[in-house]
């Protein structure tokens, strides 16, 4: 079978991609109108699957759905068939396969995703992808498909043309990856260079951001993005007359605020008025941003969604959050918060009854609470509080929570699993994140589907937290291999750990560090229930997430 040599040799990161789990799908499927599918039991297939670090996650945790991956890297389907094999996982297939060759009989997949794909493939595999969307998804079933889009990529296709130049004549990945990074080094001296005037080049700075992110950006996505063979963004628009062509119809955009106009501002709403249907005035809008980059979402073109939603609605699901307010929270007034997000993005909230549940959230994610229960609880508090006039404004509070819906500030679920969101005296971590942190690559999946980056330190914590270690233990442990590892004793130091400078810091990581690691891990629910003192068998833990939780 063909294999690619590039991706052999220079794996693409596999990682957890929030907006392709089946309960995001799922849940912005019922917002719109549609019956889909129980992500607790569906059928999900990935088109390039890379090593399964999207759908190993989604495996483990959902034990009665069934998942297919394939992937056409000999190298990277191996890494991924071994991780399942050591967790276990018979709910999960990952298949070493041309997309070309993928069986059109075979029953249909509520779920089909195709992240990173699309756009790094010849014309003949793009229609094949989109064939097997229209001839594989169920009736109920939702497509996800991401892609480069004209003409905002352009702007960084002169980059690519740049650099496809500098590595002409180079063939070996490894080679074409030096010279790339030869030349935006030589671009970065260049562009932050001034006019001879000593004035800025203003025409310069576009290209310089570009430049300054791809040089500390990760090997595997400057090689694949940029130095790769094919890459054929799109207008959005011939997208979806290829997909209308393989019975598919236009859903969403996953990022749904960019969905709406107003968000571009009054000036440019007005200018996008009567220009068309809503794919129309979707391809008006990537004019208007400039936009890059897409992950859309189809349905079989007999789908019926409701672009107008209701938001009452809203109360048919609970409501998870990790927002951290960055004032102090007024309950007894309108007045516009900042909250930052777990990825250092910020969202505003003025509603006191809205930032009551944002309170209410805080306390117990990663876990979700039913929306009718929560907003009652809220009201009670911002009653308490000074605020009895704004307490029963629940419509002004729908809306708000709807916006930070729609800019992933919150999210929406009907699943009912609970996770330990506490750290207790004997920590375990799932048998997932154990694996994910020996894995090396950098990064574990939480429970709601977000990448957690990993250093050194907290790698080998989580290999640690086996449920046989208590706090004092963990710290001993640790130290111990601080002493003997280069790796970990540079983590400590450049996250501060280390008591003083030089010949004569700490070896040791502090137990208040300590425990703000295992809190990270407990907000993102690698942790699983209390474990057993040492010296007794932990009980086997798999991935369903009641037993978990």
């Amino acid at each position: 079978m063909t294999t690619l040599d590039s991706y052999d040799q220079i794996p693409y990161e596999s990682f957890a991609i929030p907006e392709t789990h089946p309960d995001f799908l799922a849940t912005l499927g019922r917002l719109l109108g549609l019956t889909t599918a129980d992500p607790e039991r569906c059928r999900v297939l990935e088109l390039g699957a890379a090593s399964g670090g999207n759908l190993i996650p989604m495996a483990f945790h959902l034990p009665w759905s069934e998942f297919v991956g394939v992937e056409l890297s000999a190298e990277q389907a191996r890494r991924g068939q071994a991780m399942i094999a050591e967790l276990g996982l018979t709910n999960l297939r990952l298949l070493h396969q041309d997309i070309l060759d993928v069986d059109e009989t075979q029953a249909p997949f509520d779920f089909i995703l195709v992240h990173g794909v699309y756009s790094w493939v010849p014309d003949a595999v793009k229609e094949h992808i989109l064939h097997l969307c229209g001839r594989l998804l169920s009736e109920r079933g939702i497509a996800y498909v991401s892609y480069n889009v004209l003409p905002g990529w352009r702007q960084r296709g002169m980059l690519r043309d740049m650099l496809l130049f500098h590595c002409r004549g180079a063939t070996a990945p490894g080679e074409r990856l030096s010279r790339a990074h030869d030349l935006l080094d030589r671009l970065a001296r260049g562009v932050s260079a001034k006019h001879p005037d000593g004035q800025p080049r203003p025409e310069a700075e576009t290209l310089r951001r570009e430049v300054e992110y791809l040089r500390t950006a990760r090997p595997s996505y400057l090689y694949h993005e940029y130095l790769e063979e094919t890459n054929s963004p799109e207008l959005f628009s011939d997208v979806m007359a290829r997909a209308r062509r393989h019975g598919l119809a236009f859903l969403a955009e996953s990022k749904l605020h960019t969905m709406f106009a107003s968000t571009l501002g009054a000036a440019a709403e007005a200018a996008l008025d009567g220009l068309g249907d809503q794919v129309v005035q979707e391809q008006y809008m990537d004019f208007l941003r400039l936009r890059a980059f897409r992950q859309t979402l189809f349905v079989r073109a007999d789908a019926q969604p409701c672009l107008e939603i209701d938001l009452e609605r809203l109360y048919d699901f609970s409501i998870h959050a990790d927002l951290t307010p960055l004032q102090r929270v007024h309950l007894n007034r309108v007045k516009r918060q900042d909250y930052a997000t777990a990825d250092g993005g910020r969202l505003q909230v003025e509603h006191p009854l809205t930032k009551a549940v944002l309170e209410g959230l805080a306390l117990v994610y990663p876990n979700a609470m039913p929306l009718g229960p929560l907003m009652d609880a809220a009201s009670t508090e911002v009653a308490g509080a000074g605020g009895r006039r704004y307490a029963n404004d629940r419509d002004a509070c729908l809306g708000e929570l709807f916006n930070l819906y729609i800019s992933q500030g919150i999210g929406l679920t009907r699943r009912t699993a609970r996770w330990p969101h506490q750290v207790g005296a004997w920590p375990r971590a799932t048998p997932l994140a154990r694996a994910q942190a020996a894995s090396g690559e950098g990064h574990v999946a939480s429970v709601r589907h977000r990448s957690l980056g990993l250093d050194a330190l907290s790698a080998r914590l989580l290999m640690l937290l086996d449920g046989t270690r208590d706090l004092n233990a963990l710290l001993t442990d640790l130290a111990a291999e601080i002493r003997t590892g280069p790796d970990l004793a540079a983590a400590l130091g450049s996250a501060g750990e280390g008591e003083g400078e030089g010949e004569g810091r700490s070896e040791q990581i502090a137990p208040a560090s300590l425990e703000r690691l295992l809190g990270i891990f407990a907000r993102a629910g690698l942790l699983v229930a209390d474990a057993q003192p040492r010296g007794s068998e932990p009980v086997a833990q798999g991935g369903n997430d009641a037993t978990d939780g």
